[in-house]
């Protein structure tokens, strides 16, 4: 049998392999007319005419060899089996190379993880024919694997300037969007609410107007704005960040912040409440951890008057032992200096100036590709005040829960938090005896419903449950909070 009898057929399996190969993710198009569903130019015509020759001199074992071959190679590509196909289509392009064949072998190398040869034989392609706009498009797939973003942007822009079909074009704009997100060097977020609050104990006191102290001390007589107090609260709540890439992805970056968060009582005005705190510093990011080291400032204002500021520092450290579960260690080392407002010794603050150490380990669950956030912590607080009165240990031990979801076609958000504390005083409070060290059992109670009303805007539903047991009846006391809001988020 003569040559040119196989040759048809070869050309026949190059042609019905084509059409059956889909187009990657990025690359969707329409149906190809033939082959590979590249639409060539006269010089990628020119190319595959001198491999058709080369294939015409060959004798008919040869040729039906060769056509055994790309059926093979062609089954296990579309089988996955990449790495099995890889080396048949190479035996292939070494002896008989269209740019169908040289097509098949990049995009086999590509997925194979020989990105190297996938360049080179889009690259080589490319040179041949400068219009063949989906071997562009898989060149920059490539690129855009391997983190070469500004060549991945380059080959990108060159087929949009094209005027690719509709569905082209929107999977380039979505890969461009996902370059720039990876090259940002800024990144920044800003959230603000304003809501109404309804305070059952805007005074954290206790529900009794009397107190017996202990041994026959006496009686304590509080007074109204020691008692117990309901009230309504407006709440205005900011906070944002910047985060800066210093480096390559990942690496050395810079993190700042910045929160508000205001209290006004409607007929209680003793107790409005200003805090707002800012932190800066670095942190190193790797694949699987992440280190930060903020320094941080904060003052506090009680009653429109300055009550103390805080300095701190408070390095942390998570490690992904999987991708959904983490591991991280928390020190804070803070300063609070108090304000000496008040000249009389029973009231002057300066004595709860303290230094503090905080230490946290929380166990963390990412789940459901990051809507569902579940994290364990324990920690133990160490205060040394100037006055022991004002000085504890505390071990807290919390449960908090995040989750996004939809419900009547409503994009929601669910965060929990509890949180128990069990706080052990060194001493006495005033007025008590010694011997009566104070101690509290605190349970902490905070739900919040979330539904996001567009892209940048919220409202929110919020309940506080305080329980604060203490064996000096002073500081025992409950307090809830009922809580609506409103806001704006980018």
């Amino acid at each position: 049998m003569k040559p040119m009898k196989w040759v048809p057929w070869f050309c026949f399996l190059l042609v019905t392999a084509g059409l059956l190969m889909g187009a990657s993710a990025v690359s969707a198009q329409t149906a190809p007319e033939g082959g590979t569903g590249l639409t060539k130019s006269p010089e990628a015509e020119a190319y595959d005419q001198k491999a058709l020759k080369k294939l015409q001199a060959m004798n008919p074992e040869e040729v039906a060899e060769l056509d055994k071959k790309l059926a093979e190679a062609l089954t296990l590509f579309y089988d996955r089996e990449y790495a099995r196909a890889l080396p048949i289509f190479r035996e292939i392009s070494d002896t008989v190379e269209t740019m169908d064949v040289a097509f098949w072998l990049g995009s086999c190398a590509a997925k194979a993880g020989e990105t190297d040869l996938a360049i080179q034989k889009f690259q080589d392609m490319l040179a041949v024919d400068p219009s063949l706009h989906r071997v562009r498009l898989e060149l920059a797939t490539v690129y855009f694997r391997l983190g070469r973003y500004a060549e991945a942007r380059r080959e990108l822009n060159s087929v949009l300037e094209a005027e690719p079909p509709e569905p082209v074009r929107e999977n380039i704009e979505k890969l461009l969007a996902s370059i720039e997100a990876k090259t940002r060097k800024l990144y920044g977020n800003f959230r603000a609410s304003f809501g109404v609050q309804r305070d059952r104990n805007v005074s954290s006191g206790p529900d009794q107007a009397s107190i017996e102290i202990p041994e026959n001390r006496g009686t304590l007589n509080l007074t109204e704005d020691q008692q117990a107090l309901r009230d309504w609260v407006a709440v205005l709540s900011m906070s944002g960040n910047a985060l800066y890439d210093i480096g390559d992805r990942r690496g050395l970056m810079w993190n700042s912040t910045g929160v508000v968060y205001n209290t006004r009582n409607a007929s209680n005005a003793q107790f409005d409440f200003l805090h707002w705190r800012v932190t800066t510093g670095p942190w190193w990011v790797t694949p699987r951890s992440i280190f930060k080291m903020p320094l941080g400032y904060a003052e506090n204002l009680y009653e429109h008057d300055h009550l103390f500021d805080t300095w701190d520092v408070g390095p942390s450290y998570e490690y992904f032992i999987k991708p959904s579960f983490s591991l991280k260690g928390t020190f804070v080392y803070a300063r609070d200096t108090y304000e000496p407002n008040d000249p009389l010794p029973l009231d002057n603050k300066t004595g709860q100036d303290n230094l503090k150490r905080t230490y946290e380990l929380a166990a963390n669950f990412y789940l459901n590709n990051r809507r569902d956030i579940l994290t364990f912590a324990v920690s133990h607080d160490d205060v040394n005040a100037k006055e022991n009165r004002f000085s504890y240990d505390a071990m807290n031990w919390s449960v908090a829960y995040f989750k996004q979801f939809r419900m009547f076609d409503w994009d929601m958000e669910f965060y929990g938090r509890y949180k128990y504390t069990f706080k052990q005083y060194e001493t006495n409070a005033l007025l008590w005896p010694p011997g009566y060290d104070r101690a509290d059992k605190r349970h902490n109670l905070y739900l919040v419903l979330s539904r996001n009303i567009g892209e940048h805007y919220f409202a929110s539903l919020s309940y506080n449950m305080i329980d604060n047991e203490s064996n000096t009846e002073l500081y025992d006391f409950e307090k809830y909070i009922y809580g609506f809001s409103v806001g704006y988020k980018f």
